[in-house]
């Protein structure tokens, strides 16, 4: 008669414990990568929230013939964080758009001239000699959008606060 070997509950209950620790470490690896993701995602829409209101302001200036506006705020006083607004002379419909960040990603215009509540464009295109960055900051995360006097403007890569240069801080 051939003996039948199996496993001890003392093999079976270790092999358990193992598998169970490298669940729960690998678990925590793929929360943080998934709420990371998820903060990069929400900075990346901010930034292209307000590079299509630049881009809307531009090419009103460009259709209507008259300058064209996008100021920080709601109240337009320069704070980006809220959100911000384009806008046109009256003589062309005045408010055409109001947008309002829902989450809270620090923006800070750093350039000429600093303090900077509204990006004017001029009915060529231009941004009237008003250069400078818009530096985005959220949970850890920053980019920022470069704007030259020629009204073109262009991102950098979204990159971790131990990555940046401190500007974050």
């Amino acid at each position: 008669m051939q003996k039948k070997q199996g496993f001890s509950l003392l093999e079976v209950m270790c092999v358990l414990a193992i598998l169970s620790f490298l669940a729960l470490v690998g678990s925590g690896v793929i929360i943080q990568s998934t709420q990371a993701s998820q903060y990069k995602a929400t900075l990346g829409d901010v930034v292209r929230n307000l590079s299509n209101g630049l881009q809307e302001a531009r090419l009103l200036a460009v259709q209507s013939g008259d300058s064209s506006y996008v100021c920080g705020g709601a109240d337009c006083l320069g704070n980006w964080s809220e959100g911000f607004v384009v806008m046109q002379p009256e003589s062309f419909g005045g408010l055409y758009r109001r947008v309002a960040f829902e989450h809270d990603v620090s923006i800070v215009w750093q350039g000429f001239p600093a303090n900077k509540s509204r990006i004017t464009f001029l009915p060529n295109g231009l941004s009237s000699y008003q250069n400078g960055t818009f530096l985005f900051c959220y949970l850890g995360w920053h980019t920022r959008l470069v704007i030259n006097q020629s009204g073109r403007f262009y991102g950098s890569d979204i990159v971790a606060a131990e990555d940046s240069d401190g500007a974050c801080l």
